[in-house]
């Protein structure tokens, strides 16, 4: 199959996009909502940006932070991810009605449910829109959902995809696979198009750096698993959440892959050594791979591991007063609608 390259966006502000991205990884980690490394707040006055397209039925740009996707299926629109905040998620929606003459929004799919990624959800609520996620989340999350909303307020469907789930609509489809374990986080999720042969891989690809482990979930093992299984795609191409749309899957699921391994087999001898946390970030200045990832990110990355690391290998999830085997999905507040609902 022929690649067909990727369009790079070129944003207005870019620079200082880049300059904080270098000079604060750390501060940019991919976390849930309420955890103390969320990206930076915005400029006040959001910067203009650009929509690329990709074929005639497939949009992507970049609304904050995150790149999000908008897919015509036909008698719909299926969105993919929503922005880090609620004006992204506005900035979104206005994109996606110059761009489609006005076709209505039918899909919401979360790749993950950091707050950095999908913060911007709030402004599609209420919605007539189903919104797929993870299994594992969907039903925590309409329960969040649920409780943060109130009388009178109209919840949107929510759909947990255990495995595979395809949507097909009028003129062409979009297919769904669930992580079946935590992997970048606990409830992971990639959309791919058969028609497009693009791949949207959420956080499990970053593309230029290393990725982010230091959610309270992460799991190299399934991260590892998810690797194989988009591999068996063969997508021409993949639409990451941070980073470059690119055309080279292969080349970034392999530095990906290797970073992970990399990082397991430091961990492991690590402790085996019995290494304080201290000397565990020496050690990583003197094995640094600065120009994959720098070093205030791995040490971010391997220490957050480090800490969760049992005796047999496996990574123990951190656990939390609402919930003690993990992390729970936070959900945004849904919005009343203009009228009360018929009784």
């Amino acid at each position: 199959m022929k690649t067909r390259p990727f369009r790079r966006l070129r944003l207005a502000g870019a620079l200082l996009a880049a300059a904080a991205l270098s000079l604060a990884p750390a501060a940019l980690a991919q976390a849930p909502a309420g955890e103390t490394n969320q990206p930076p707040p915005l400029p006040k006055e959001v910067p203009p940006f650009e929509v690329a397209q990709y074929n005639a039925f497939t949009w992507y740009g970049r609304f904050g932070y995150t790149n999000c996707s908008w897919i015509d299926l036909g008698d719909g629109i299926a969105v993919i991810d929503t922005g880090w905040s609620l004006q992204d998620g506005k900035n979104l929606l206005q994109k996606i009605k110059e761009t489609t003459k006005g076709k209505p929004v039918k899909w919401i799919v979360m790749t993950h449910l950091h707050g950095d990624s999908n913060g911007g959800l709030e402004a599609f609520l209420p919605t007539e829109a189903t919104i797929f996620m993870n299994a594992r989340a969907a039903l925590l999350y309409a329960r969040s959902m649920a409780e943060r909303g109130g009388a009178g307020v109209r919840l949107p469907a929510v759909v947990g995809v255990g495995d595979r789930v395809v949507l097909s609509s009028t003129a062409r489809s979009l297919e769904l696979i669930a992580s079946p374990t935590a992997a970048h986080t606990a409830f992971d999720l990639v959309a791919f198009s058969p028609e497009g042969s693009v791949a949207w891989v959420g956080d499990l690809i970053t593309t230029g750096r290393c990725p982010m482990l230091n959610d309270p979930a992460c799991d190299p093992k399934g991260w590892l698993a998810m690797l194989d299984k988009l591999a068996e795609l063969h997508p021409a191409g993949i639409i990451p959440t941070r980073g470059e749309p690119t055309g080279a899957f292969e080349a970034e699921s392999s530095a990906t892959r290797r970073y992970l391994d990399r990082v397991v087999s430091l961990l492991k001898e690590f402790k085996e050594k019995k290494y304080p946390e201290a000397q565990v970030a020496s050690e990583l200045v003197l094995r640094k791979i600065p120009e994959y990832c720098p070093i205030a990110m791995d040490n971010t990355n391997a220490l957050a591991l480090y800490r969760r690391l049992q005796p047999d290998g496996s990574f123990a999830p951190v656990p939390s007063a609402e919930n003690p085997a993990g992390p729970r999905p936070s959900a945004p507040r849904p919005t009343a609608p203009a009228t009360s609902p018929k009784k």
